[in-house]
């Protein structure tokens, strides 16, 4: 049995400036919003902790962007828990309670 992979595009820069223009936005509903793209922005963090990853191994970084390097990889990381963790719990709730809450 092969199991399929879901092929979950990336976030341009635009398109997180756009969403992060409409998270400012009042009365937008932050929950939808995140429901349709947290896939999307937890692969965009994914890419940018390899290209991260791969800066710091090269010889050629400086050690003054390193450490600079080092504490973005951290943030990193971390966004892409929180993008985890508000999966998991969107798909703890029952679905009547995730449609309610759009």
């Amino acid at each position: 049995m092969s199991q399929q992979k879901i092929i979950v595009p990336v976030l341009t820069v635009d398109q997180l400036e756009a969403g992060l223009m409409t998270l400012r936005e009042s009365g937008h509903d932050r929950s939808i919003f995140w429901d349709e793209h947290v896939l999307a922005f937890r692969q965009t963090v994914i890419d940018a902790i390899e290209d991260t990853s791969d800066a710091l191994r090269s010889p050629a970084v400086p050690l003054s962007w390193r450490a600079m390097l080092e504490e973005q990889l951290d943030d990193l990381r971390r966004y892409v828990e929180l993008a985890d963790r508000y999966i998991t719990l969107r798909q703890a709730l029952p679905r009547p309670e995730r449609d309610r809450l759009h």
